[in-house]
């Protein structure tokens, strides 16, 4: 009798999932398994052969698909970093303001979060434009005029100020709701033993979101490996060659030269480096987790 419910409470468990289940599997596991068998594919034209592991041997010692993580490598290592950084300080400082006021400027941080990416696109471009920009006659008051207002050289900072007004709201908005689920007690107890404010935040609270932290930072880093709108939008206004991020070179490949198949494993490539990178992050982090007795 108990074998029969317990069959019925799993059947009806799967029964509720199935809707999911179906949904996942032709969203996801089936574009896998077809990128996976596309890959395995050479192509000219119209025309397709079998040629095995052939693309990816290709993708190795292919040059431009690897100069091309020089942006999101210094995405990685310096915006990351710098942007959770700047929004646990904006996360603290909502803090330590009255309810009303922090409501405020969390809603103002957020908002950039909110915009559509082709709505930031016309604004950045407008902003960045040399013939419509409102910096263009302050440049011309301080003796730049016939200077451009964005060069080549000036791509990687821009991102980061584009990507920066973007994500920060965002992120300090999660850690700020991860930072509400922390007992006030800590904090009073802290304070009792005459810890500061920043004392308490940092070396009382902080650790205790470290899990919270750790996921930002892997969905950021996910985000910097994979970044494609900005560099696209700004490509726009200068010229930025094909291969200027991974992202970009698999849309040139498949859409520009016509290279599908080839493009399909680099993906594929970008998508395992993604992976590994994620769970270096993870396994680090749970390391120190477990070594502090979190």
């Amino acid at each position: 009798m108990i074998r029969t419910r317990r069959g019925r409470s799993v059947f009806k468990a799967y029964l509720f999932l199935a809707p999911f289940l179906v949904l996942f599997a032709f969203v996801v596991v089936y574009p896998i398994i077809f990128g996976v068998r596309l890959s395995l594919y050479g192509q000219r034209g119209a025309r397709m052969w079998y040629v095995g592991l052939s693309n990816y041997r290709t993708i190795l010692g292919d040059p431009r698909f690897w100069e091309a993580f020089k942006i999101p490598l210094f995405l990685l290592l310096v915006q990351v970093p710098l942007m959770i950084f700047l929004a646990i300080l904006i996360a603290f400082v909502y803090e330590r303001m009255p309810r009303g006021r922090a409501a405020f400027y969390r809603f103002i941080h957020y908002l950039p979060y909110t915009i559509p990416a082709i709505v930031a696109g016309i604004v950045w471009s407008y902003i960045f434009s040399d013939s419509m920009s409102p910096l263009r006659p302050l440049l011309d008051l301080l003796g730049f005029a016939g200077v451009r207002i964005l060069n080549r050289e000036h791509v990687p900072l821009v991102l980061l100020v584009i990507i920066f007004w973007e994500f920060t709201g965002y992120t300090a908005f999660v850690v700020f709701s991860a930072l509400l689920a922390v007992p006030r007690e800590y904090a009073e107890q802290a304070q009792i033993d005459g810890a500061t404010f920043w004392q308490t935040a940092f070396f009382i609270k902080l650790p205790l979101v470290r899990g919270v932290i750790t996921m930002l930072f892997i969905f950021n880093a996910i985000g910097a490996l994979q970044v494609f709108n900005e560099p696209w939008m700004l490509g726009e206004l200068v010229v930025l060659p094909p291969n200027y991020t991974p992202a970009m070179y698999i849309y040139n490949s498949a859409f520009a030269y016509g290279r599908f198949t080839y493009a399909t494993a680099m993906g594929l490539v970008l998508a395992c480096i993604t992976f590994l990178i994620s769970l270096y992050v993870l396994r680090m982090a749970s390391r120190q987790l477990l070594a502090r007795g979190w």
